[in-house]
């Protein structure tokens, strides 16, 4: 859900749909990563990137497929309560907050309040 308020301040509001949220993050390897020239020394000072890069990708991939399978079951004890809806605020590209609800009616009553505080022309219709 995204809108702007009286100011023309941009609010977003982004909702989990996975199981969980991502742990692994392969970019930490491109911190790592070196500018590639064509000489032979650039192919050496390029070995802790890929050795970094060889670690996670297996751990990435592994976490992703497991996101991606649980995601219905998940869906289901979500929509049961059981689980908690996790919504994140973000105002003008920062995450202003975090929420959670319970039950898909308390998912909408805390969109609802949240597009309504923070200024959702219409009030969140």
């Amino acid at each position: 859900m995204r809108w702007k308020d009286e100011s023309g301040t941009k609010w977003r509001l982004r909702q989990q749909r996975l199981a969980w949220p991502r742990r692994v993050k392969p970019e930490a390897a491109f911190e790592h990563a070196p500018n590639l020239g064509d000489d032979p020394i650039s192919g050496i000072i390029a070995l802790p990137f890929l050795l970094v890069f060889v670690v996670l990708l297996p751990f990435w991939l592994a976490e992703l497929l497991l996101r991606l399978l649980l995601a219905p079951l998940v869906a289901v004890l979500r929509l049961a309560g059981v689980v908690p809806y996790r919504l994140k605020l973000y105002k003008a590209g920062r995450r202003t907050g975090s929420y959670s609800a319970h039950g898909l009616g308390e998912l909408v009553r805390l969109r609802w309040q949240l597009a309504e505080t923070w200024g959702r022309p219409g009030g969140g219709r």
